[in-house]
Order: C-alpha cells, then sequence, then structure tokens
C-alpha cells in the first residue's frame, strides 16, 4: 500500500505513513447493493435540486461515488473545484456541501441497516434459501444468530439448511449450545430438542440422545422423550427387613427389557428376563437389575437388598407310604394347624395355586407321584413331603372292560344307535372316559366314567352324565347324588 500524500510505501497494518507522517484513512468496502443504493439516492437528489445546479451535484455524486470506491484518492484540488464553479456560484456550494452531507447519511444508514438489522440478515437467508443457495443462507443467519443467539427460531432455521448441506454435526452443535446456553420457555425448548433427537434418530446415535436427555435435568422434556431413555429400574419394596413374603415388582419407565439376578452379580443380556414378580420368601436377597430400552441403551445397574424373617409351618403327613398296592386306597393327609395343604399329582412342584386337599383322595390306578406342601397364611411354604405309588386292581374288570359294558348297556337300551356312540338328537358321538375308583358304603368298589360329546370338528364337551362300573362284577351303572351329596346307582342292567 503507497502513501497518498508521498506515494512512499507502508506495512501491512499501519495507521500513518513513516516518511511523511500522513495519517491513512481505513475505510470498509462496500457492498454492490450498498453502492446501487447511494447511485439511486444521488440521481434522485440531483434531480430534486433543479436544473440550475444539476451539472454541479451530479458531478459532486460522481466525485462521492469514486470516494467510496477509492478512499485513498485525493480529492480535487479547490482550485480546479472552484474554477468549475466558476468562482462565483456560493449557494451552489453550499447545495452540493449539503448533498454530500446527505448522502453520506443515507450511506451510513444503509450501511448500518445492513449489518446490524435481523430483518435484513433473515430476509436475504430465505431469499437464497429459496434458490437453495444454502451456504449463502447460512452465513446471513450466522449474522443473524450473533445479533441475538437466544432466538430460537433463527437457530432452527439455520439447522435446517445446515442439514440441507448434510451438516449435521454443525446442526447439533448450534441447537445443543441453544438449549444449554439459554433459559427457553417450554414451547421453544421442546422444538429444539425434537429437532436434535430427530437428527440423532437418523444418524442412530441413541446412547447421545439418552446422555442428553439425562443431563438436561428437566423432567418434562424427559418424559416427552422417555421413550429414549434408559433410566434404572425401579423396585416396588425398598431394601429392608420384612416379616412377610413378598412380591416384588420391577418396572422401567418405557419399552424394552429388564434382565435380573438374586446373587448379586452383575447382570446383562444373558441374565434372567423379568417377565413376572419375583416371590421372596424366608431368607436374605441381594437383587440386582438393568433395564435395556427397544433402541439397545442399557441403564445402569441397580441393587437392592431384601431379608425375609418368616417361620415355615410345618411339613403335612401323608399316608400310606410310598410303595404298590392292589386293592383300592384312600390317601389321607393331616394337615398342620397353621397351614393349608396343596398337592399336584404329576410330579411337579406344588403352590398355593395347586389343587387344595379338603378330603382323602382315591389312589389313581397305575403309577402316580404325589407331592404335597403346607403353605401359612403369610404364604410361607412348608418342605415337601412327595408320596410314589403303584396301584393295580386285581380284577379282571379292566377299565376298558367297564367302559365297553356301559356303551354296551346304553346301545341295548336304544340310547345308542350303535356301539360308536352315535344316538339321535345329537352332531358327533358319545365318548367314555375313566375319572377314578371310588367307595360307595355298603355297596363295594367302583370305576367312575365321565360321559363326553365329540362333535365332527373334534371338540370334546363333557355332560352332567356319570356312570359307576363294579371293579369285580361289571355290572354297569348311572351313578347320582341325592340333596346330601350321598351316592346313589340306577342299574344299567335291569
Amino acid at each position: 500500500m503507497k502513501c497518498p500524500n508521498c506515494g512512499c510505501e507502508i506495512e501491512e497494518g499501519h495507521l500513518y505513513c513513516e516518511t511523511c507522517g500522513n495519517e491513512i484513512q481505513i475505510v470498509p468496502d462496500f457492498e454492490p447493493e450498498i453502492e446501487n443504493s447511494i447511485i439511486e439516492t444521488l440521481s434522485t437528489v440531483a434531480e430534486e435540486i433543479g436544473e440550475g445546479s444539476a451539472k454541479i451535484p451530479a458531478k459532486a455524486a460522481s466525485e462521492a461515488k469514486d470516494i467510496l470506491k477509492h478512499p485513498a484518492k485525493d480529492p480535487p484540488k479547490e482550485d480546479v473545484f472552484m474554477g468549475e464553479m466558476s468562482g462565483r456560484n456560493w449557494l451552489s456550494v453550499g447545495i452540493a456541501t449539503a448533498f454530500v452531507l446527505i448522502v453520506i447519511a443515507i450511506f451510513t444508514s444503509v450501511f448500518m441497516y445492513h449489518r446490524y438489522s435481523m430483518s435484513y440478515q433473515l430476509e436475504q437467508a430465505r431469499k437464497f434459501a429459496a434458490e437453495q443457495n444454502y451456504e449463502q443462507a447460512v452465513s446471513f443467519l450466522e449474522k443473524a444468530r450473533n445479533l441475538d443467539p437466544g432466538q430460537t427460531d433463527i437457530v432452527l432455521l439455520e439447522a435446517a439448511y445446515l442439514y440441507q448441506l448434510e451438516d449435521k454435526e454443525t446442526a447439533l452443535s448450534i441447537l445443543i449450545e441453544l438449549v444449554e446456553k439459554n433459559r427457553l420457555e417450554y414451547e421453544d425448548k421442546e422444538k429444539a430438542f425434537e429437532y436434535i433427537v430427530s437428527i440423532y434418530d437418523e444418524m442412530e446415535q441413541y446412547d447421545k440422545i439418552n446422555a442428553l436427555l439425562v443431563s438436561c435435568g428437566d423432567s418434562e422434556i424427559q418424559n416427552h422423550f422417555q421413550q429414549y431413555m434408559a433410566l434404572v429400574p425401579e423396585f416396588g419394596f425398598a431394601s429392608g427387613t420384612y416379616e412377610e413374603i413378598l412380591s416384588l415388582k420391577i418396572s422401567a419407565n418405557t419399552a424394552g427389557k429388564i434382565y435380573y439376578t438374586t446373587d448379586g452379580s452383575e447382570p446383562d443380556e444373558n441374565s434372567e428376563i423379568y417377565t413376572a414378580p419375583l416371590l421372596l420368601e424366608t431368607g436374605e436377597f441381594q437383587i440386582s437389575a438393568i433395564f435395556v430400552n427397544d433402541y439397545g441403551i442399557k441403564s445402569e445397574v441397580v441393587r437392592n437388598w431384601y431379608i425375609i424373617n418368616l417361620t415355615a409351618p410345618d411339613a403335612p403327613e401323608v399316608l400310606p407310604v410310598s410303595g404298590n398296592y392292589s386293592l383300592p386306597t384312600m390317601i389321607k393327609v393331616e394337615v398342620p394347624l397353621e397351614g393349608t395343604v396343596y398337592y399336584t399329582m404329576d410330579g411337579l412342584e406344588p403352590t398355593k395355586d395347586s389343587l387344595k386337599y379338603t378330603e382323602p383322595i382315591f389312589m389313581p390306578l397305575g403309577k402316580s407321584n404325589f407331592k404335597f406342601i403346607a403353605v401359612s397364611e403369610e404364604g410361607v411354604s412348608s418342605e415337601v413331603v412327595s408320596r410314589s405309588y403303584s396301584f393295580e386292581l386285581e380284577t379282571n374288570v379292566t377299565v376298558d372292560k367297564a367302559i365297553h359294558n356301559v356303551v354296551q348297556a346304553l346301545f341295548d337300551r336304544k340310547v345308542l344307535n350303535d356301539l360308536q356312540g352315535h344316538s339321535h338328537g345329537i352332531q358327533g358321538k358319545y365318548v367314555f372316559a375313566y375319572d377314578t375308583i371310588v367307595e360307595i358304603p355298603n355297596l363295594g368298589y367302583y370305576y367312575v366314567l365321565n360321559e363326553y360329546i365329540d362333535d365332527e370338528n373334534g371338540n370334546r364337551t363333557k355332560t352332567e352324565r356319570m356312570y359307576a362300573v363294579e371293579v369285580y362284577t361289571g355290572a354297569p351303572n348311572r351313578l347320582i347324588y341325592d340333596d346330601q351329596g350321598e351316592m346313589g346307582l340306577i342299574s344299567l342292567t335291569d
């Protein structure tokens, strides 16, 4: 850069000439739009001044334009300027001076408007965005955001333009800065978080969504986007000592899976999956759990300790003992005073949801495996008592023979159309199935058979009729009950 006064070179950054001491005036570059606006204004003002002095303002306008474009150029010499005014027209000098001042004021106003007006930056940003020139649009929005960093709409608009430019990281950066550094109204905060979450979701960076929501500390925002969060599971009971059995529920804040352990070990995705409340009976328990949501985000591990102090009831006493039997035998149980007895007949472990013992049980034919427990009012179970029986009746009348005798008797009485069980008035056929052996007082032992109807679709429906066949003679009978519940017989062969 050369000194406009003496022509010597001036080092870059210096504000005066070291040779002649002349001060250097730094004038900013002007945008073409500003320049066009000034020229248009100059022309308009020149026309308003009038024909008598039109040449002078026009020349001044030209010189002002030249000054704006070349600020370092020497101004026109006074004698030349005065010569052109013919040395006489001082009124014209005043007019020209005022004109130049007006131009400078207009220039300053336009310059300040373009640089510091938010509406201008937004207008230009939208104009370039409409032309899909998002780079220019972002540059104007950056100026607007610097003028008002807390303006949510500006940040969202800039993020949208950055998204169009595939610059998602910068979009996220300005959005996160907005929600972290500004106290926003809830609606504005929600808009910003929705945009952040949608971008992270598209990028499948769900762990960052969870981290952002956890750190925001806003429960309303967290509730709104809770499907992305993996909060620690919640236990239905606090850690402590209890005098009752606990049905421990574990819950999570949203859809996903809870994994748990009961021995204090670290739970992971190979641990037990929580599906139903955990039954904590007498003893000590350390329950550890972790939650994994549908996006694969894991919560921290949570642990609770429980001590259950309860007294288990005595185990029930069961007779007869396990063994082989050839005569009909009743299974009897002595129920403890402080409990209720439940049992199974298939070898499975009994619970309070199993069959309840109320009266002696007829030992079933063949092999059977009974298990009994006593359960206290608090829900504590006793030890399990097991019995295994093999009951083979010493008779020539088998169960199949008993069923055949009933079918034959009903056919003889024309209740059935054939020995296959078909009958008038039903779709399908009658079938008969063994239930148990009972002792009818003063009458002996009998096979008890239930009656069913098998329809054409293979559905089986139990009827109200029952049959009793004497185990040694095979005599078929209808089994009935009187008002007191006592069993009686109606012979089918009379």
